[in-house]
C-alpha cells in the first residue's frame, strides 16, 4: 500500500497552497495586561465580578445567590492574558474545554462583548464540580450573554469533533484547554483544537507547569512547526499560535522531553495549586 498517497489523500493536512506566515503575537508586560482588566471591569459588570470573587472567595449573583469558588481558582494574571489573546482572534468562534467555576469564561465573553458587535463562545463540559457548584455563574453569564454563550455537556473529544464536522477547519480563532488533565485527553483536544484553529488563532493550555500537560506542550514544541510556543510559567499558562500550514511529511516524528514527574509535581520546587480541582 502506498500510505504516502493515502494520508495525502486523505485531506488530513492543509492545501499545498503558498501562504505568508502569521507573525507571531508580541505579548505586553503584566502591569499592562492587568492594567487592561481593571479598565474592563469598570465598564463591565461581569469582569467586575470575577475580580470580586478572586479577592473574596465568592461569586455574587444580583439576585443575592452565591457559589464559592475554593481552590478553583484563575489568577488575574491568566486571565488578564486571555482577555488580550481573545481579543486577536481572527474568527468570531472561540471554545473553552473545561467550565469550572466560570471565571476565565467571565472575563473571555466580557472581552468580546466589549470589542465584537458578532461572536459565539461554546464551552465543552460535560460533569461540572461537585455539589452543583458553578451553576450560579453559568446561569448569570447566560441571563447576560443569551445564545452567545453555550456551555455543552459532552465530553470534549466527541463535542469538538461535532463542532469541527459542523463549521470545518479553520472555523475557531481562540481555544482554551483546561479540561481533563489526564495526558490522553489533553492530547486529543490538541489533535482537534488544531483542526479547528485558523490560521493566526491561539490555542491556550492551563496548568501547563504539571507533567502530563507539559509534555503535550513539549511535543508541540518539538514536532509542530507550524505553531509558535509561548511558555509563561509565571501564569501556569502555555500558548500556541497557528503561524503557518501544517506542512510537515506525513511519516513526520521529532523525540520530545516527558518529565520525570508524577501527578501534580510542577515543574518548579514550589507547588502550585492547580486552577480547576473537583
Amino acid at each position: 500500500m502506498n500510505l504516502a498517497k493515502f494520508f495525502r489523500g486523505g485531506g488530513l493536512r492543509e492545501s499545498g497552497a503558498i501562504e505568508a506566515d502569521i507573525s507571531p503575537v508580541e505579548l505586553p508586560p503584566t502591569d499592562v495586561l492587568l492594567a487592561a482588566l481593571h479598565a474592563l471591569a469598570e465598564k463591565r459588570d461581569p469582569v467586575s465580578r470575577y475580580l470580586d470573587a478572586f479577592n473574596t472567595g465568592t461569586f455574587k449573583h444580583p439576585d443575592g445567590r452565591s457559589d464559592e469558588l475554593g481552590v478553583v481558582k484563575v489568577e488575574p494574571e491568566a486571565v488578564a492574558l486571555l482577555s488580550y489573546l481573545i481579543k486577536k482572534s481572527p474568527t468570531p468562534l472561540s471554545i473553552e474545554v473545561g467550565f469550572g467555576m466560570g471565571t476565565s469564561c467571565a472575563v473571555l465573553l466580557s472581552t468580546l462583548a466589549d470589542t465584537r458587535r458578532d461572536f459565539e463562545h461554546v464551552v465543552f463540559d460535560p460533569f461540572g464540580l461537585g455539589g452543583g457548584r458553578g451553576t450560579v455563574v453559568e446561569a448569570y453569564l447566560k441571563e447576560r450573554f443569551g445564545r452567545k454563550f453555550r456551555r455543552v455537556r459532552q465530553r470534549s473529544e466527541i463535542g469538538l469533533a461535532q463542532l469541527y464536522a459542523q463549521r470545518g477547519a479553520g472555523a475557531a480563532g481562540f481555544v482554551f484547554i483546561d479540561g481533563s488533565h489526564l495526558f490522553e485527553n489533553v492530547v486529543a483536544d490538541f489533535v482537534l483544537a488544531d483542526l479547528l484553529c485558523a490560521r493566526g488563532g491561539f490555542i491556550a493550555f492551563d496548568d501547563s507547569c504539571y507533567p502530563a500537560i507539559e509534555a503535550v506542550v513539549n511535543y508541540i514544541a518539538a514536532n509542530r512547526p507550524d505553531y509558535t510556543v509561548m511558555r509563561l510559567a509565571a501564569r501556569n499558562l502555555s500558548v500556541i499560535q497557528k503561524i503557518h500550514g501544517d506542512k510537515r511529511e506525513w511519516f513526520s516524528f521529532n523525540p520530545f522531553e516527558v518529565p520525570n514527574r508524577r501527578d501534580w509535581t510542577p515543574a518548579d520546587a514550589a507547588q502550585i495549586v492547580p486552577s480547576r480541582l473537583d
